[in-house]
């Protein structure tokens, strides 16, 4: 069968071209999520010769409004939801399978995983082997493994596309509520019951990633910018406003885990932002190493 790039009679406009633009925004994502994760870590040598972490940014009070700048983990699942939603459509308007989708998924996120892995065992156990205390290679270890929670999340998102995009289809704007309600009833109730509150590690994310597929169906591209710079000063007033009252932390680092409803708001005021940004972005995707970079 022949892939027209079309959807079905119900469907919004064609979304199946991939948009330099997102490519950039997903790349520098990425790259501040590494470096900031590389910077979470401190190892402390203590004066009896031991040695511990500690996230010394995450500590520091001047951090908590930077990194509602940098905390760029929201807008990394919005574009995932964009680029996920089209290939979706791709491969069904070619007669692939959500099976085949998924497949496919795991194998372009787990081998570079799996990668990175065996290298870091492998750096680990040369490490030891050259007589390096092994209470500094498990701290190694462990911030070395730390980004990849992010992939496990990430994972569970991408995943979920097959199925979260029939309810898309069917009703997007409640789709995105009910898992938003998802999201505020394991914050109600993560209090009474800590170990719920891992469940908006797929709550969340789903939420966010459904933010994505409003925006490659059109969504907030229709909107003016003024309209769009509403939405972004709106998320920002209400994360202000939760962060505020004491509902939650304004520490966007505290609020990552396990994620929380402010991470849904801010991943709605960064879709925004970048809508804004469009005009910017495009024309610097196009640059030739850039291009090139992407395409690597």
């Amino acid at each position: 069968m022949r892939n027209t790039g079309r959807h079905g009679p119900d469907s919004l406009p064609d979304t199946a071209n991939r948009d330099p633009a997102i490519d950039l925004v997903r790349f520098i994502c990425l790259a501040l999520v590494v470096v900031g994760h590389s910077m979470m870590v401190s190892p402390v040598l203590h004066p009896d010769g031991t040695v511990t972490t500690e996230n010394t940014l995450g500590d520091q009070h001047w951090f908590e409004p930077v990194i509602w700048i940098f905390m760029v983990m929201p807008l990394f699942f919005v574009t995932g939801g964009i680029t996920g939603l089209q290939s979706w459509r791709r491969l069904k308007a070619g007669g692939g399978t959500a099976a085949q989708f998924i497949r496919a998924r795991l194998l372009r996120l787990v081998r570079p995983a799996t990668a990175l892995l065996a290298s870091m065992v492998a750096g680990l156990s040369v490490a030891g082997a050259l007589g390096v205390d092994q209470e500094v290679v498990q701290l190694m270890a462990t911030g070395a493994a730390m980004p990849l929670w992010f992939l496990a999340a990430y994972l569970a998102a991408q995943l979920n596309i097959p199925a979260l995009a029939v309810l898309h289809a069917r009703a997007p704007w409640l789709t995105l509520g009910l898992l938003t309600g998802l999201v505020v009833a394991v914050d109600c109730l993560r209090g009474a019951l800590p170990d719920l509150a891992n469940a908006n590690l797929v709550f969340v994310w789903c939420a966010v990633q459904q933010l994505g597929f409003l925006a490659a169906d059109g969504y907030f591209s229709r909107l003016s910018r003024s309209g769009l710079l509403g939405v972004a000063v709106a998320a920002h007033l209400l994360l202000g406003l939760v962060t505020g009252l004491g509902l939650y932390r304004g520490n966007m680092l505290v609020n990552l885990n396990p994620p929380n409803l402010t991470l849904v708001i801010l991943g709605v005021a960064q879709l925004a932002v970048m809508e804004l940004a469009r005009p910017l972005l495009a024309p610097l995707a196009e640059v030739g190493w850039i291009s090139r970079m992407l395409k690597l």
